[in-house]
């Protein structure tokens, strides 16, 4: 029970990616309006846990909407060290390495992200991570100058005292004010947060809804799981006990509003003093969305006469000797269908409202809806010799925000009410319905309302899983009798008893009333000789005789077994309900269901089969029986499924923000539902996209071996290194377009990723190449090992902007060497944006064979849906990083040294920590501003890519290819092709050149460079500077140089040498004229500098032969 009190996660109701997309979006929209660069957004400490930032971060991050963005008042601790800004056209974010693992699934693939995450080890030093923040936050305010900030209400208004901001200001650039024109843009941002939007309207659906429906359930159980002679002991305080308890807990806690709907549970007075009630009426909201309903269910078996067993008891009543069968007339019959036809007008009124204003919004009034109540309620009224009065009818029709906040209906703007997605409430109440069998007796009142979500002249009735009926029988005077039945004492007219009792079956009572549909109902049953004996916790006991059932038949094909026939009401008679299905599982299947054939057989009444019962189709309980695949998203104007309506929602946000002209129409929308399958006489293309080192080539290859199994052929579109560094989309286009002439085969065609995927898409859709080709899918190729740019977690550009749905039919996640449990986490996380693609995961870009299949099978490219596909989602999709691309050829063997000149090369490309000489001897603000300024220095141009064939002396045999990026560097030798060695003069130098057999052309050799910001110059000066640096010169030497042991060895050997003034060697020290041992040759230095000059000698003649070589690498390079 205690579920029912609890704010239970739907799955359904998770927030996705396109949610929060969506909702920056909207921020960035006011941004631009309000003509602000940027939302600044501190959390934690750093704005003095600012409240107003903590419910933007539960809107935006967390999936908050309305109250709840308030109720949350304090961010849990993995998000207090998290800064972003939402600009105009992007966002930049600092997160600690908890921040950035709880919203990892949304900032690896928002758009235009650029992010820094301190390393782990970094994040452990507190004071290392401080000072990084700083620096980092800093380095974000580049470039904005008027930048909106959101202010709390009461204390801490000064922005300058928040400590974040207090740091900025020891950069010697004076205050934040000062730098930046700050605007207060907190109104404007809590403004967003009202209305409705798509995600705020699945939780709506999904779990609110469902949670009152729990409430219910709940609440019905008192009476339906009770033994029904204890049912008139229950009190309205019980039933409501459970509304309340949610209520209370949410009133105290969170919310105080003036427009609530305090839950009640309200039973009909009594006809008279020995009559129970006959129905009872349930009202309630939910506090924070204000979502409510209102129902009347009733509490008799609702029919005229009834079959019952009355039990004979011998002359002292201490047993049953015997049973009477007899037919009882119930006496209020007459008030009970009074009721229920009032009730049935009620919920006609609403639906046929719902048509009225679907035709035409300004229909929404209450006298509007009251006339059409009146219309329908004269003529019923009339019949039971009553007047209706116009006191008596009570009309409510009210719309409401995220925050549950009652607004006014207003649809003279009826652009912003198609675009901003609201729901309403109509409740209808007819009271003081007087009693047809006692005078003077008032019944009670009948309700009903729901809530409903109107979309383009359609409805959704979001509380429509709360049942508009329920049946619970509280009079137990008869089903006791009949459940006593024994064994031992047959009844003439049920038989003798013939089988055990079995449970777990399901009882159907088709009713011709589609809105009053009685809901299905779990049932036992006991079978006799003449009839069968039945029993639902909702009704009791009671029993069918084998001779009144007619029309009976078996349903065949079913998961369980039916059996449907016509009698005598027996039950809700007041809903014209003749006919009831009988389901027989487990057990009944043998016990009853086998035995009532044979039964049925040697009394010869008829029976027939069934497929697919009419009585089933007809009703919405009963098609759920059948459990037909086929979906019906709309019927007439009434959406029916939720899932339909989300999605549509989704995609009217989506493309509202493409800026389009003509709104999306859910008519629209739901004819792109129904797909046809593309068939072309065309030549077949499979684009295969993906980042840099995604491995895409190899794996185009591996693609292309499976085409034989499938009985089709396929050719691969290639490039070597020399045709890369001239490509552009129209190159690329002509390669497509002359390969084909030479081969009518289907292509899987590799996209280099520096290449606008879109131009050439365009191109093959619309241009001259449209006549001969087509596209059957789009393969997007990612691999678990290159996600990032750097250690601090910045997405590699243009990720997944070709996963998108409709971009992209299928999603490979390729790993090598990763644990299991990174694979399954990355594959979780493009899922939620990869929602309408398949997605799979390969290893070592080894395609499996029912991968390949659906490739080769997909022709869904130009499909309707996937068109509009691209069209919904041409907001989210990025804007495409622009690439540089150089090659530089390069036919001389280099020396092998080059190898860590590869690693260093792509170290100069990032913002890497400088080392200058007394750092450590810094004072702390002098370290803090050393580190932001190196963090915002100049960017150089940043290298993203490279690819090599090179050959290194000594080994000129052997050819080498380079793959390397900011992840890796991997080396292989280039197999297949045979070397063979000639000498050759260049510069001056006898070198032996190689020549190839089994390669193309020596063009490929040399590097091939993709990035930012460069070009051929840059590319060559990198890395002339880093040979510079790399190059094994010897440093001259110097005294200093020399060890003890060397000094006294050039000592010895000049031991006699130079002895002037009486000095001489003894054989063992050097003595003055006195005989003095002296410390050391008195020429010694002379004698020193003597040997360093030979030895630097030999070092210049050395270090000018290495010059040299680097000279001719160099001058190679340029040519």
């Amino acid at each position: 029970m205690l579920q029912f009190f609890q704010r239970l996660e739907n799955p359904d109701s998770k927030f996705h990616l396109y949610d929060s997309f969506y909702r920056i979006k909207k921020i960035e929209k006011v941004c631009l309006k309000e003509n602000v660069d940027g939302l600044l957004i501190i959390n934690g400490i750093d704005s003095k846990e600012n409240y107003e930032y903590t419910k933007l971060m539960n809107w935006v991050f967390l999936g908050y909407s309305g109250i709840e963005i308030e109720t949350n008042e304090y961010l849990d601790n993995t998000l207090s060290e998290t800064i972003f800004i939402i600009t105009k056209d992007h966002i930049r974010a600092y997160c600690d390495q908890q921040g950035f693992k709880q919203l990892k699934p949304y900032l690896l693939q928002m758009p235009n992200l650029k992010l820094f995450v301190p390393t782990i080890k970094e994040d452990d030093n507190k004071d290392e991570s401080e000072v990084l923040k700083m620096a980092q936050f800093v380095k974000m305010m580049q470039g904005l100058k008027r930048i909106g900030v959101l202010l709390p209400q009461e204390k801490n208004r000064n922005i300058e005292k928040w400590p974040i901001i207090q740091g900025y200001g020891l950069l010697g650039n004076g205050f934040f004010s000062m730098q930046h024109e700050i605007v207060n843009m907190t109104e404007r941002i809590n403004q967003l947060y009202k209305p409705h939007d798509k995600h705020s309207m699945k939780n709506l659906i999904n779990v609110v809804s469902q949670r009152l429906n729990g409430h219910v359930s709940g609440s019905l159980q008192l009476l339906s799981e009770i033994a029904i002679k204890k049912r008139p002991l229950v009190t309205s305080e019980q039933m409501v006990e459970i509304f309340l308890d949610t209520f209370e807990i949410e009133e105290n806690k969170y919310v105080k509003r003036s427009n609530k709907l305090t839950p009640t549970v309200t039973f009909g007075n009594c006809s008279s003093q020995e009559k129970l009630p006959l129905h009872l009426t349930i009202e309630s909201s939910d506090l924070f969305s204000s979502l409510r309903f209102s129902r009347t269910y009733f509490l008799t078996k609702q029919v005229n006469r009834e079959n019952v067993i009355i039990p004979i008891h011998d002359d002292f009543e201490h047993f049953v000797k015997e049973y009477q069968y007899q037919i009882i007339e119930h006496q209020y019959h007459k008030d009970e269908c009074l009721l229920i036809e009032i009730y049935k007008i009620l919920i006609e009124s609403f639906y046929s409202a719902l048509q009225m204003i679907c035709q035409d919004y300004r229909k929404m009034t209450n006298q509007l809806i009251f006339e059409l109540c009146e219309e329908r309620l004269n003529p019923t009224l009339n019949n039971y010799k009553l007047q209706f009065l116009k006191d008596n009818l009570i009309i409510t029709v009210t719309s409401y925000n995220a925050f549950g906040e009652e607004i006014p209906i207003n649809f003279k703007d009826p652009i912003s009410f198609k675009l901003t997605p609201q729901f309403f409430s109509i409740r209808l109440e007819y009271k003081n319905i007087p009693s047809q069998v006692v005078d003077g007796i008032i019944l009670g009142n009948v309700i009903f309302s729901d809530s409903f979500i109107l979309q383009e002249n359609c409805y959704y009735i979001i509380t429509s899983n709360i049942p508009h009926l329920q049946i619970i029988n509280t009079d137990a005077r008869f089903s006791d009798d009949i459940e006593k039945v024994k064994k031992k004492l047959p009844l003439e007219k049920l038989g003798q008893q013939i089988s055990d009792k079995v449970d777990k079956n399901r009882l159907f009572i088709p009713s011709k009333h589609a809105l009053l549909e009685i809901p299905i109902q779990i049932a036992s049953y006991i079978l006799h000789e003449n009839g069968i004996r039945i029993f639902t916790s909702e009704m009791g006991w009671f029993f069918i005789l084998f001779d009144q059932m007619k029309k009976i038949k078996f349903t065949q094909g079913l998961e369980s077994v039916w059996m449907i026939f016509m009698t005598e009401p027996i039950l809700c008679a007041s809903l014209q309900a003749k006919t009831i299905a009988l389901e027989f599982v487990g057990k009944s299947v043998d016990q009853v269901y086998m035995k009532m054939i044979n039964i049925l057989k040697d009394k010869e009444i008829k029976v027939d089969y069934t497929e697919n019962p009419k009585e089933f189709q007809l009703t919405r309980l009963g098609q759920m029986i059948l459990k037909k695949d086929q979906k019906v998203p709309l019927l007439g104007n009434m959406i029916k499924e939720s899932s339909f309506l989300l999605d549509y929602l989704e995609s009217k946000q989506l493309v509202i923000l493409t800026q389009v002209k003509n709104d999306l129409k859910l008519l629209n929308y739901l004819a792109l539902q129904d797909e046809s399958k593309q068939i072309d006489n065309r030549i077949g293309l499979i684009l295969i996209t993906g980042t840099y080192s995604s491995g895409k080539n190899k794996f185009a290859q591996s693609l292309q071996r499976y085409a034989s199994d499938f009985n089709q052929k396929a050719q691969v579109l290639s490039f070597s290194l020399l045709e890369q560094s001239i490509l552009d989309e129209e190159g690329w286009l002509n390669k497509l377009e002359n390969q084909l002439k030479y081969s009518k085969e289907q292509c899987i065609c590799v996209i280099p990723f520096y290449l606008s995927i879109d131009i050439i898409v365009h191109q093959l859709c619309n241009g001259k190449l449209s006549q001969f080709v087509y596209i059957k899918n789009v393969v997007n190729k990612i691999n678990i090992n290159n996600i990032y740019q750097n250690e601090n977690c910045q997405p590699i550009d243009n990720l997944i902007s070709q996963s998108l749905p409709g971009y992209c039919q299928f999603t490979i996640l390729d790993s090598f060497g990763n644990e299991e449990s990174e694979v399954e986490e990355y594959f979780k996380i493009f899922r939620t944006v990869c929602i309408k693609s398949n997605i799979f995961r390969i290893t070592n870009n080894m395609i499996q064979s029912s991968v390949a299949k659906e490739i080769y099978q997909c022709t869904s490219y130009n499909s309707t849906q996937n068109i509009f596909l691209r069209s919904k989602l041409a907001s989210y999709k990025s804007q495409i990083v622009p690439y540089q691309k150089v090659f530089i050829y390069n036919s001389i063997p280099c020396v092998k040294t080059f190898r860590k000149i590869l690693r260093e090369l792509f170290k100069t490309t990032q913002s890497q920590k400088v080392q200058i000489a007394n750092y450590d001897k810094l004072s702390e603000i002098d370290k803090f501003i050393f580190r932001v300024k190196e963090f915002n220095s100049p960017s150089k141009p940043q290298l993203s890519y490279l690819k090599a064939f090179l050959r290194f002396e000594g080994q000129l045999d052997k050819l080498y290819e380079y793959t390397a990026n900011n992840n890796y560097i991997v080396e292989r030798q280039v197999k297949s092709v045979n070397i063979l060695l000639k000498e050759q003069l260049i510069n001056g130098t006898k070198l032996q050149i190689p020549s190839y057999v089994g390669w193309d052309t020596h063009s490929n050799l040399g590097f091939f460079m993709v990035g930012q910001n460069i070009s051929k110059d840059i590319c060559q000066q990198y890395i002339g500077e880093l040979i510079q640096k790399m190059k094994p010169l010897q440093a001259l030497l110097t005294k200093n140089d020399l060890s003890k042991e060397i000094i006294k060895e050039i000592e010895f050997k000049n031991r006699i040498i130079g002895l002037e003034n009486g000095e001489f060697y003894d054989g063992q020290f050097i003595r003055n004229q006195d005989g003095e041992i002296l410390e050391h040759h008195p020429k010694l230095d002379i004698f020193i500098q003597d040997y360093l000059n030979i030895q630097n000698q030999k070092i210049i003649e050395q270090n000018n032969q290495i010059q040299q070589e680097w000279n001719n690498y160099l001058n190679a390079l340029k040519c």
